[in-house]
């Protein structure tokens, strides 16, 4: 991520404060996300289980981590969504360390100390290159401690540019008395080469005035089984992979030896 499509990304947190700024304390215990990894959450019984959510946002899911009772760490290139991460954390009353890092700068701040680090909300798309996301990845295994966790989820890219379907419209969503509607522009250049997403936020208000919110990033796409080999050849033995080829996302476990 260059730092126009970095500026681009804090521009996107009140939309992230859309989607979840309105939570109750127990809706965000009970989150999605924490269902989705209870049983890998719940395998490490000691009694501090430190975990790293290494592209945190505007950091629900690590609030959501920390209301579970879990030692958490949350960092994200995004100044603006740390802000909002820190900001999240007081209003649901719990304690997280924030950091404003890059996946490569990690080895250097954190020794090898985490039980799970997480790399989801396909974040790992926006390595620019094979070579960098492998050493994105690398960064990830480094903090992890003996035994820890490398979650990483990510969308079918294969499935997806196999469509190739231009727009992806999402459902409206309400916040402060006005609408949006999400819909993402892709134009795609092929696995492996960089390509471009606008997101696009239609903001309807009572009147029915329509306000258009748009942001560019880049990204690019790679197949399940080049990540599956990166997470490999990094020396991570592969627990879940829950990739099919009709599936949308997907999520792969490592664990470190």
């Amino acid at each position: 991520m260059n730092n126009d499509e970095k500026q681009d990304y804090d521009k996107m947190n009140w939309l992230y404060n859309a989607f979840y700024g309105d939570m109750e304390t127990e809706q965000l215990q009970q989150l999605e996300f924490i269902e989705n990894h209870k049983n890998l959450l719940q395998s490490y019984t000691d009694k501090e289980v430190y975990i790293l959510d290494s592209a945190c946002g505007n950091g629900v899911k690590a609030i959501a981590l920390a209301l579970n009772g879990y030692n958490v760490t949350a960092t994200d290139i995004s100044s603006e969504m740390v802000k909002f991460a820190n900001e999240f954390s007081k209003k649901y009353n719990v304690s997280i360390s924030t950091d404003v890092k890059s996946w490569s700068e990690l080895p250097s701040v954190f020794e090898p100390q985490f039980d799970i680090v997480f790399n989801i909300g396909n974040s790992i798309v926006h390595s620019p290159n094979a070579v960098t996301r492998e050493n994105d990845i690398s960064s990830l295994v480094q903090v992890l401690k003996r035994k820890g966790t490398l979650v990483i989820e990510t969308r079918n890219w294969e499935k997806i540019l196999t469509e190739n379907k231009r727009f992806t419209v999402y459902d409206k969503i309400s916040y402060l008395d006005k609408e949006y509607i999400p819909m993402y522009h892709w134009k795609f250049n092929g696995i492996e080469q960089e390509s471009e997403v606008e997101i696009l936020f239609q903001e309807i208000w009572k009147d029915n005035h329509v306000e258009l919110y748009e942001n560019s990033l880049s990204f690019t796409p790679f197949t399940h089984m080049s990540l599956l080999d990166i997470m490999k050849k990094l020396g991570l033995d592969i627990i879940k992979d829950t990739f099919h080829k009709e599936c949308d996302w997907y999520l792969i476990y490592g664990r470190k030896a």
